[in-house]
């Protein structure tokens, strides 16, 4: 007996500093510090998308040239493309050109250092709406420079032919008084005196007595784009031109009239891309 309450007497020695110890210690307390500043939410920045430079979408333009039929003028061009496609593009356009037939000569007859065709009947100007398609054979590099167009078009054809107009000295029988008069190269041709023509009239003088013959043309050319600046277009093209009427043009006197005229332009075409 006395063996087990000395036991229970051992046991509850160990227990009592373990209890006073839990009874005597204050709960702990979790502290949260507020944050000094306002809460800064980290968003994830979304990735840059890096900027591409587009190819304009339609580019127009204005043309002077020269020609194998013409003078140092040979006409205007005016065009149109829709560049949407980098390989291959529509283009429509609209050519004012002069043709005048390789057989023509200036006369060694002149008065006042004034001079004029030698039989020259009538002056054409032909109008060439056209539709066609151009293909980029060579691309500018990314330091810039030149590319290379291959064109060909297709459309009908407005030949104009207009009389040619000289300037006469005309002397009136009734009164005896001399005037210059300007009158076709047909009707000059009629008199015997030559010497009384005095020189060319100008060009549109005989617009009023014209003559539409309608007919149909092809063109083939290659098109060097230079290095612009910006959005300006800038290029030089050289080509091919094949006409056709539907009846010949009265060109010269005492030849054989044609309905086909073959030629060779040189045009520089500036412009804006949009």
């Amino acid at each position: 007996m006395n063996r087990i309450l000395g036991i229970i007497f051992f046991m509850v020695l160990l227990y009592l500093p373990s209890f006073g110890q839990r009874k005597g210690s204050a709960p702990r307390e979790t502290v949260i510090q507020a944050p000094s500043g306002p809460i800064k939410k980290s968003v994830s920045s979304p990735k840059s998308v890096p900027q591409t430079t587009l190819d304009p979408s339609i580019t127009w333009s204005m043309g002077v040239g020269t020609s194998t039929n013409s003078g140092i003028f040979g006409g205007l061009s005016f065009r149109n493309a829709w560049v949407k496609n980098p390989v291959s593009q529509s283009v429509i356009g609209l050519d004012l050109s002069i043709i005048k037939d390789y057989r023509e000569f200036d006369s060694p007859y002149s008065y006042n250092g004034r001079g004029y065709v030698e039989g020259k009947l009538n002056n054409l100007l032909v109008i060439r709406p056209e539709y066609g398609r151009q293909w980029t054979l060579f691309k500018k590099s990314n330091e810039g420079g030149a590319s290379l167009k291959g064109l060909i078009f297709t459309g009908p054809n407005l030949g104009v032919q207009m009389p040619y107009h000289v300037d006469i000295s005309y002397v009136n029988p009734s009164t005896g008084k001399s005037s210059i008069q300007s009158i076709a190269m047909a009707q000059a041709l009629t008199n015997s005196n030559r010497n009384v023509i005095i020189g060319e009239s100008s060009y549109f003088n005989g617009i009023n007595e014209s003559v539409i013959v309608p007919g149909w043309h092809l063109k083939t050319a290659m098109n060097v784009e230079l290095d612009t600046f910006k959005q300006n277009y800038l290029s030089l093209e050289m080509g091919f031109i094949v006409d056709y009427f539907s009846k010949p043009i009265e060109m010269l006197n005492q030849t054989p009239y044609r309905s086909v005229y073959t030629t060779g332009y040189l045009t520089f075409f500036f412009g804006k891309s949009k």
